[in-house]
């Protein structure tokens, strides 16, 4: 899909190197030319069938997406918090419960009452307070900092989760350390899979209010039919 105009250019089965390696030889030479990024997860399968695809230029042109990054972290802090739930005595095991939702939130969003739980708790859940922070400085490298200093203080924060000894959040710093060079990719070119996920969610609303299709082929052609960016002008032929 373009992430410039939404446009869907092919569609494959399944979620496999050989799926989107198929999408991939449908592109024209010219199109293919013409990419400047390529905004995936950290599905290795996919950067395998870019990489093959692009050769040398996979390097600079696959971007790992920020959401898939904060997901990766978001989970490790709410591993954290339920290994330290179990922890605590029964008395104060419910009033944890109440602030789950409140750890995956980024700090701006959390709301008075909840941030009054959280603080008061913080004391307790020392692990689970300190992956968030931790979570929390790792989007404000991504969105905070310059493009220039990002790659030093990715590995600052490496460094400080490597310290820190909290086996999930030091799982999810292992993926990040992993995928960096697409990060900072992701970073550079401002890549995002925001308009692809738009698109899909489209998608699965069509696939709702057709309630369902007799088969595959008929689905993907409806996909490319609404989301294709056909041309569909009469032309007058001579």
């Amino acid at each position: 899909m373009s992430s410039r105009t939404g446009q869907v250019l092919a569609v494959a089965d399944g979620k496999s190197e050989q799926s989107l390696a198929n999408c991939y030889r449908v592109l024209p030479n010219i199109s293919k030319q013409q990419v400047r990024s390529v905004s995936m997860d950290m599905s290795q399968a996919f950067m395998n069938a870019t990489e093959s695809f692009f050769g040398s230029r996979s390097k600079r042109l696959i971007a790992v997406d920020h959401f898939h990054v904060a997901k990766v972290l978001t989970k490790a802090v709410d591993d954290v918090r339920k290994q330290e739930v179990n922890r605590l005595p029964p008395y104060l095991k419910r009033e944890c419960y109440r602030t789950r939702y409140g750890w995956l939130k980024r700090n701006r969003n959390l709301t008075g009452r909840l941030r009054e739980r959280i603080n008061r708790l913080a004391k307790l859940m020392i692990d689970t307070s300190l992956s968030w922070l931790l979570k929390e400085q790792a989007i404000l490298i991504w969105y905070g900092g310059s493009i220039r200093s990002a790659r030093n203080q990715w590995l600052e924060w490496l460094a400080l989760v490597k310290a820190s000894g909290i086996k999930p959040l030091m799982a999810a710093a292992a993926t990040v350390k992993k995928h960096l060079p697409a990060i900072l990719n992701a970073m550079r070119l401002k890549a995002s899979n925001g308009l692809a996920e738009a698109i899909n969610a489209k998608i699965q609303y069509m696939k709702l209010r057709a309630k369902g299709f007799r088969n595959k082929q008929r689905f993907k052609t409806a996909i490319l039919f609404y989301f294709g960016g056909l041309d569909m002008t009469f032309h007058h032929i001579r």
